[in-house]
């Protein structure tokens, strides 16, 4: 297949998007479960809990329809890496490319996929780093 010129202009995958994306992502992992929780919790003791003290959403982390399709995809895609004394390594491109043949993605689409999928896992890789910093089992 060669590659048209036009697929590689400046601007093609919309500024903005991976970083949205990424931030959803990030709140949802550091907070999803712990905030359903918490609102629970609330609901059933009010005078305890204040609704200030659940964290929200930031507007740059506000979940999209589109956003469910990518976070499938990394939830199938997550454990075909590698697992090393020294932590994890990225997903593969392989493991990418084998995903998209078996969905149909292809040509444009799968650049914006690839791009949109290292994101994420570039965003967990952070994230299990964080945790596992000295000192961030005491505040857990």
């Amino acid at each position: 297949m060669v590659r048209q010129p036009c697929r590689q202009e400046a601007g093609r995958i919309h500024r903005g998007r991976r970083k949205k994306l990424t931030a959803a992502f990030r709140f949802d992992l550091e907070w999803k479960g712990h905030t359903d929780w918490l609102e629970e919790l609330r609901r059933e003791h009010p005078d305890e809990i204040s609704h200030e003290q659940i964290p929200r959403r930031p507007a740059e982390a506000r979940e999209e329809a589109w956003h469910d399709f990518y976070w499938q995809a990394w939830n199938v895609l997550r454990f075909d890496r590698q697992y090393l004394d020294g932590g994890e390594t990225p997903i593969p491109f392989v493991a990418y490319d084998t995903f998209a043949r078996r969905y149909g993605i292809e040509g444009e689409a799968f650049d914006r996929f690839h791009i949109f999928m290292t994101s994420l896992d570039a965003e967990w890789l952070r994230h299990r780093a964080e945790k596992a910093k000295p000192g961030k089992e005491a505040e857990q």
